[in-house]
């Protein structure tokens, strides 16, 4: 996907979002169909952190233009399960908009169902790390329904990170599975040639004994979520043979 532009919201941008009459689709409008196409929704935070990241709080222009494109039906909204937030979700008119440019990547439109709202807390802490490492100069990302939707594969990583033309892998693990899943997971990557890392975000009670499975150890990464998240480019990777500092790659 292309860089996600960063973009200001004047007076003028504000004063036309609260106006009456027809939406005018702007590009980062388009911008943000296509982030929510291949991430399958997004909560109002990753928005505004994409899109708005200078617009404040108290202004509003993020959530006013996003309730513009909503009455337009371009978009839609859901309130997630476990988290009891809203997430946006593109509409098939939206998708159009996407399809006229060329920019629908041959996906089909995502359609919510039991499933995915069970797994909701899962999805939107995937698309954190996205947001995550944009925010820190890395802003190439294939996304897991890319991988699926487009390219047809079975088994995919949550995400893959792309830093000076090498693949990354993203495992987003947020809630215990047992030894044998992590140990086929360590052995498909052990034979996979694909990727050149793996990185496996996960919470202080799973990384403190999957730690000590067998996998390479030059090729898989460990960190927890909560301290990627608050330690930014000083969060330290670690496995059973050696550590480093997030700093070093960007």
């Amino acid at each position: 996907m292309e860089d996600l532009k960063k973009n200001d919201t004047t007076s003028q941008e504000k004063a036309e979002d609260e106006a009456i009459g027809p939406v005018v689709l702007k590009a980062r409008d388009i911008q943000v169909f296509r982030l929510i196409h291949e991430q399958r929704y997004l909560a109002y935070a990753h928005v505004k952190s994409v899109f708005w990241e200078k617009s404040s709080v108290i202004a509003g222009a993020c959530y006013h233009r996003l309730e513009k494109l909503i009455e337009a039906g371009y978009l839609a909204k859901e309130t997630s399960l476990k988290r009891k937030l809203p997430v946006y979700l593109l509409t098939e008119k939206g998708l159009c908009e996407l399809l006229q440019r060329g920019l629908a990547g041959g996906m089909p439109l995502f359609r919510m169902n039991d499933f995915y709202r069970v797994n909701m807390d899962h999805d939107l802490k995937v698309t954190t790390l996205r947001v995550f490492f944009r925010a820190h100069g890395i802003d190439v990302w294939t996304s897991e329904r890319v991988l699926k939707d487009r390219d047809f594969r079975a088994k995919v990583p949550d995400g893959v990170l792309h830093v000076f033309g090498n693949r990354i892998a993203i495992e987003m693990e947020n809630s215990t599975k047992g030894k044998k899943r992590y140990e086929a997971l360590f052995a498909g990557y052990a034979q996979s040639k694909e990727y050149e890392r793996v990185f496996m975000i996960l919470g202080r009670e799973i990384k403190d004994w999957v730690m000590d499975l067998d996998y390479d150890p030059s090729k898989v990464w460990f960190v927890e979520y909560k301290d990627l998240l608050r330690l930014g480019a000083e969060a330290v990777f670690v496995n059973k043979a050696a550590s480093f500092i997030l700093a070093r790659i960007l």
